[in-house]
């Protein structure tokens, strides 16, 4: 007696899961509260399968998302200048510049009135993307 023969490039003894099956198991293991060793042994798959699949789906989720958003200027002033009498040339008296910058990430707003640190704004946006 002969095998049957199986699709091309199917491995005898280990299943090739549905896409579909794996995306679903792998949205559902990114659920919080979700225990992925229990969710595997519900379904029948090994916990580590599990675990690649969805670092796999978080990867393309990332993938899929665009770094970059719109962005509208609401309005648009000139900075001020101010003119300095000869005796204060020496002394560094800077005016802080008056804007408002909004940025909305999905349902986080940022809103910065004033003058703001590059850095620390880097910061505070960096923490909304994770």
């Amino acid at each position: 007696m002969t095998e049957p023969e199986g699709k091309p490039g199917s491995r005898k003894g280990r299943p090739n899961y549905d896409r579909e099956f794996r995306r679903r198991l792998a949205a559902a293991a990114c659920e919080p509260g979700v225990s992925v060793a229990k969710l595997a042994r519900d379904n029948g798959i090994n916990a580590n399968m599990l675990f690649t699949w969805r670092s796999r789906y978080r990867a393309q989720l990332q993938a899929e998302t665009t770094p970059l958003i719109p962005v509208a200027v609401v309005h648009e002033t000139p900075p001020a200048r101010v003119a300095m009498s000869a005796q204060a040339s020496g002394v560094d008296h800077r005016t802080p510049r008056n804007g408002t910058i909004e940025i909305r990430i999905g349902s986080a707003l940022v809103k910065v009135d004033g003058a703001v640190d590059a850095e620390t704004l880097r910061l505070v946006l960096g923490s909304l993307q994770s």
